[in-house]
């Protein structure tokens, strides 16, 4: 192998890993197990185009883009019309599926998913529930999960089942990240770097470089953690 082949497959190869991050910010982000079936098949059908653009002889390279870009380009304006459209989308995605109700396993439902009774058994343990007989809903959704509304007697008791009422958790607020303070949040919440340097000094600690991550909490307390001695002396 020589330099020119070595040169034209590191800039083949660069060119397909920087458009697929550009692509995948580009679609959105879907988690792997969230994906519709659809959606999977997109998913592998643009890696087998990109690997074709990678491997692809120097004279066809910017054709096989070419059929990347478009593929992307169609898959966009897919999923764009799945968003402005109900219909189009219970067509292309499909419609969760109803498998248990009232206790009872419904095997029609299942039979039109090519969906089995191991299967099902086997995403309830997932859930911690061995009997059926203990479940209201189970629906399988559109990526292929299984989620469970257990009967009412099943159901584990809450705060507000027993009347004791608190006060609705806040998102965490995020002050510290190895070692540096993140000032916008401070100032997004009226707080000061010497308010934060009093509250690290009463935690005992003079440098806010010791801080591994501070935050203020869902509770609204100022939560911290400081670097292992060893982390310190290594940033020393």
């Amino acid at each position: 192998m020589d330099w020119q082949e070595i040169m034209r497959d590191t800039w083949q190869t660069a060119l397909v890993f920087f458009s697929l991050l550009l692509f995948a910010r580009f679609l959105g982000n879907t988690q792997i197990g969230q994906l519709t079936f659809y959606e999977y098949v997109s998913g592998i059908t643009i890696g087998s185009i990109a690997a074709n653009v990678a491997a692809s002889e120097p004279d066809k390279v910017w054709s096989h883009f070419y059929d990347l870009a478009l593929f992307v380009a169609l898959t966009y304006s897919i999923s764009y019309l799945t968003i402005k459209s109900r219909p189009l989308r219970k067509l292309i995605e499909g419609s969760p599926t109803v498998v248990i109700e009232n206790g009872r396993i419904i095997k029609e439902n299942m039979r039109g998913l090519r969906y089995d009774l191991d299967e099902l058994a086997g995403q309830l343990r997932q859930q911690g529930i061995l009997d059926p007989s203990e479940v209201q809903y189970a629906i399988i959704e559109t990526s292929g999960e299984l989620s469970v509304i257990k009967k009412a007697d099943y159901q584990p008791l809450t705060k507000s089942d027993l009347g004791i009422h608190l006060p609705d958790p806040t998102f965490p607020v995020e002050l510290v990240m190895d070692g540096e303070i993140i000032e916008q949040n401070l100032r997004k919440h009226n707080l000061t770097k010497d308010w934060l340097a009093k509250q690290l000094a009463v935690r005992g600690i003079a440098d806010v470089s010791e801080v591994t991550y501070a935050a203020i909490d869902s509770k609204g307390q100022l939560f911290v953690s400081v670097k292992t001695p060893a982390n310190r002396q290594n940033n020393n």
